[in-house]
């Protein structure tokens, strides 16, 4: 019965994840199991508390996901509870998903805390960020698998091309920057009510014949000049952006190296002897070839690059939960 009424019934899907500063969205819209529409967003956090609101005003069939980068999840090669406590694993304290030939657990109390931080509505579906990676693995046997995100680095490493026999996960260290962020804003917000001033000012200078004082229209000229100098500024601050962004992105890459190179070697000192052979990068945004190269360097593996869409990952994982 329940089937059947769901084949009537529209679904919005929401998906997201949290970077530094901001909440990137997805929104699904789907009947039948059929795509409707799909749009992208991407939020500060009231804005983001807003638009989950209005979804729930336009359909009260919605549901909301998201991926949880806690340090406390990672995977067991067996979905059997004996095989957790020889482990040493509180079956008590963790929540488990099992799959076909293995399953991922994540902590309870980590699961928790994440949805009291959001407090305003509630989340449906909390997804480990390895189920990424497993439902993008390829058919090869001794492979290491990297997810890179702006936030977080994670590694599966398959023994055989059923299973992960070893995880990681890795969290980028992040500058104490959002008060200078929102200090710079409010400087922005004040800049430019000082060119809407000087514009009004340059308007003036239009009813030129009526200015009898040279030395005042010396002075309307020197508040053109004025202006040129504050979008000179604006400049040098986009300029000063850019470069924090690639300095943040050089140093996310050298912790990102460092982090492959010793778990690799947790690998081989603690869970196999077996040489890896393969290897196999999932991003979203960019990856260059310059990157690539350093680990292909570090790890001695041809390094094979693949571009993923999280957040449809995340509601298509989702929407399978609704239908089950």
């Amino acid at each position: 019965m329940f089937k059947l009424i769901q084949y009537f019934i529209k679904e919005t899907l929401i998906a997201f994840y949290k970077t530094k500063d901001k909440y990137i969205v997805q929104k699904k819209e789907v009947k039948n199991n059929k795509i409707l529409s799909s749009e992208n967003f991407e939020f500060k956090e009231k804005e983001f508390i807003k638009f989950i609101n209005s979804c729930f005003i336009e359909n009260t069939q919605t549901y909301i996901s998201t991926i949880i980068d806690t340090f406390n999840q990672g995977i067991v090669d067996s979905c059997s509870h004996s095989k957790y406590k020889e482990l040493g694993i509180n079956l008590d304290n963790i929540k488990i998903l099992c799959l076909k030939d293995y399953s991922i657990f994540i902590g309870l109390y980590e699961i928790n805390q994440f949805q009291k931080k959001m407090k305003k509505f509630k989340i449906d579906y909390i997804f480990s960020p390895y189920l990424l990676i497993d439902l993008n693995k390829k058919d090869t046997n001794n492979s290491l698998y990297i997810l890179l995100t702006d936030s977080f680095i994670i590694i599966l490493i398959y023994e055989d091309a059923k299973k992960p026999k070893y995880s990681n996960i890795y969290h980028f260290k992040l500058e104490d920057n959002i008060d200078k962020t929102t200090s710079d804003e409010e400087n922005d917000i004040d800049t430019f009510d000082d060119i809407d001033n000087l514009v009004d000012d340059i308007e003036e200078i239009d009813d030129i014949e009526e200015i009898d004082d040279i030395d005042d229209l010396n002075e309307d000229i020197d508040d053109v000049d004025s202006l040129d100098d504050i979008e000179n500024m604006q400049t040098d601050q986009n300029d000063d952006s850019n470069i924090q962004e690639e300095i943040s992105d050089v140093k996310n890459e050298i912790e990102s190296l460092d982090f492959i190179k010793n778990s690799i070697k947790d690998y081989y000192e603690n869970y196999s002897d077996n040489f890896l052979e393969y290897g196999y990068i999932f991003y979203e945004d960019e990856m260059s070839d310059k990157f690539i190269t350093h680990i292909e360097n570090e790890t001695f593996l041809e390094i094979k690059k693949e571009k993923i869409d999280i957040l449809s990952i995340i509601n298509d994982l989702a929407l399978k939960e609704i239908n089950v």
